[in-house]
């Protein structure tokens, strides 16, 4: 794999799905059902687009900006008239805005970015809200977390542009995006909301932690709030996921044979063999059964894959056993196994860009590599601490809730960078601070939705509407307790299914299709969940949230 594919496959942890695969966008956006925005009176602009080039914002608290240029781009087939504004935030965050002509209804969307960033984005996730975002109803804005490029050299300029990755370019964007939206209409945005998934989601829940008056809703997707942790399961996989010769241990056929004796064994587990796994916590699935010795279909598991995806199940662990991240690769999740969006593909460059170059500042010896990897609780505790900026894991969101603040979390049942487990467990961290699950969903609200990858795609592409979800919570005071989940089988059939807000779970009703949502109920466990992983870094503490709160 090379560098530049690399480089490709950190935006595209966060992009996979952006373009709505196998349909076209149009078609995606009728398949979702998608939340009414409230209707609002629209604002007209109070100035001409180009003269916004002529103001000066340098002087904007926290987010002194300067504007390149202003022009009219006009109507599309995706969007209406929208003046396009591009600039900086000082020092180095550029940024882009979208401010409609016709339709603004006074409410601001920040869309966050993905990897390492070095882009300025120009399209939300999930892929099919960008119908939503770009319809009329909202000035969006995106930034590029402050550095140009999405390997981790940028990180050895200096501390300045690391803060700014790690938490300051989106709070100081939407500072500058606020004033320019409200010099252009000539009022400020009524509502702001952030939209962002992977690293957008770790930036929407540092905003969130550090920042609870940015944004009156957040949603933040699959986000990789314990980066630094996250490294071990990426250098876990380029480990064991690779041979000597840096080869891949796994082929397609293998992994297709896997990821349909895993759905065999596991697809019933919630009462309905449906294709899909719901939750794949309660799967146990051993790939020796798998294994050739065992299975003699023509594509089993030989005993180095058969090794390989035991290691991958369990996650990076040290010789005693305690995890060293939260879960390994979930059940159902090994069709993404493969190619070059896997993260055995990605370890060997996460380990330059990011644990070489933005971790330890250039500082770590060139011997170490991803064959020596020392898995052991000294140097996950180290990798913590030199990383601990970067995490956005302080689950004290009471400043957050007291602002009024609203926000929701979600991520793929199948994904394989975070995995199934580690939003349960920041979860229930909120829970054990704010008062219980009660208190915690009465403004942050979870969702785990089946088959779905990393931000998107999947074994079956679901598709749903958090934006138009958050809107109405804000604005009309629903709390969402469940999302309308869309995806198109292998067949070309349309299924809906309810994914309801955690931890209620759907449950078939005994009759009517299984493909249509109606036929679905919301039941709720019979005991309250208790999340916490057990796993290293929750047996010190995390390093992250004191730091956190003590730079507030």
């Amino acid at each position: 794999m090379s560098r530049q594919d690399s480089l490709r496959l950190l935006q595209a942890l966060v992009t996979i799905a952006l373009a709505c695969p196998a349909l076209s966008q149009a078609q995606f956006a009728q398949d979702t059902s998608m939340f009414a925005l409230p209707a609002r009176i629209e604002v007209v602009p109070a100035m001409e687009c180009a003269s916004l080039a002529h103001l000066d914002f340098s002087r904007v608290p926290v987010g002194p900006a300067r504007i390149r240029g202003a022009a009219i781009e006009p109507a599309t087939a995706t969007g209406p008239e929208a003046c396009i504004v591009k600039g900086y935030v000082a020092p180095t965050i550029r940024f882009e805005l979208h401010l409609p002509t016709h339709g603004y209804t006074g409410r601001y969307l920040q869309g966050g970015c993905g990897g390492n960033c070095g882009i300025v984005p120009n399209s939300v996730a999930p892929g099919c809200d960008n119908a939503l975002a770009f319809g009329g109803s909202f000035a969006v804005g995106f930034e590029d977390s402050g550095h140009d490029g999405g390997d981790g050299v940028w990180a050895l300029g200096g501390e300045q542009v690391r803060i700014d990755f790690a938490h300051r370019a989106a709070h100081a964007f939407a500072q500058a995006a606020k004033a320019i939206v409200t010099a252009y209409y000539g009022r400020p945005p009524e509502y702001s909301y952030f939209l962002g998934c992977s690293d957008g989601g770790r930036e929407g829940m540092a905003e969130s932690q550090r920042y609870p008056a940015d944004f009156n809703g957040v949603v933040a997707g699959a986000p990789a709030h314990r980066i630094s942790a996250a490294m071990e399961r990426f250098l876990w996989e380029a480990r064991y996921g690779n041979d000597e010769r840096g080869q891949p241990v796994f082929s397609e056929p293998s992994l297709r044979h896997l990821h349909e004796t895993v759905m065999a064994a596991c697809d019933g587990l919630d009462g309905l063999v449906d294709g899909q796994i719901d939750d794949p916590r309660r799967c146990h699935y051993d790939p020796t059964l798998a294994g050739c010795v065992v299975d003699r279909s023509p594509d089993c598991l030989d005993a180095s894959q058969v090794e390989a995806a035991r290691r991958y199940y369990e996650g990076p662990r040290d010789e005693h056993g305690v995890a060293l991240y939260t879960g390994g690769e979930p059940y159902g999740a090994e069709l993404s196994w493969g190619g070059r969006i896997s993260l055995a593909s990605a370890g060997g460059h996460m380990l330059d860009d990011y644990v070489r170059s933005m971790v330890y500042q250039g500082k770590l010896p060139d011997s170490v590599t991803v064959r020596n990897w020392r898995f052991d609780l000294a140097t996950f505790h180290d990798l913590e601490r030199h990383g601990a900026l970067f995490d956005a894991a302080d689950p004290d969101l009471r400043p957050f809730r007291k602002a009024g603040g609203r926000l929701i979390l979600w991520y793929g049942a199948a994904d394989s960078a975070a995995g199934a487990f580690g939003v349960p467990d920041y979860y229930q961290q909120v829970q054990d601070v704010v008062g219980g699950m009660a208190a915690a969903r009465g403004f942050v609200r979870v969702f785990s939705v089946p088959a779905v990858y990393h931000c998107g795609s999947g074994y079956i592409a679901y598709q749903f509407d958090p934006l138009g979800a958050i809107v109405r919570w804000v604005e009309l005071g629903e709390a969402p307790d469940a999302l309308v989940a869309s995806g198109r089988l292998a067949d070309g059939t349309l299924r809906t299914r309810p994914v309801y807000a955690y931890p209620v779970m759907a449950h078939y009703r005994g009759s009517g299709d299984i493909n249509d949502a109606a036929n679905f109920e919301g039941l709720p466990p019979a005991t309250p969940p208790m999340d916490r992983f057990d796993w290293a870094g929750a047996r010190r503490g995390t390093v992250a949230n004191r730091t956190a709160r003590s730079q507030r």
